[in-house]
């Protein structure tokens, strides 16, 4: 009986440190996703802004109600 307690014991950690393993390749891969979704929301942003600057200056127009 003892042998049986320490099989399922030695189980119990082969799961565990595989489970773990596991667990583990799953968390960083989806830190990874949200990472690389974030970076791409951010350089889009950004091309957007540099794409409007460049616009407002090539076209020469202001907003000051001034010059209209």
């Amino acid at each position: 009986m003892e042998r049986v307690g320490a099989a399922l014991g030695g189980l119990a950690a082969v799961a565990a440190v595989f489970g773990g393993i596991v667990v583990i390749r799953v968390l960083t891969r989806a830190l990874y996703a949200a990472v690389w979704f974030a970076e791409t929301v951010a350089v889009f942003a950004f091309a957007c802004l540099l794409g409007y600057l460049v616009y407002r200056i090539l076209l020469g127009t202001s907003d000051d109600p001034r010059r209209r």
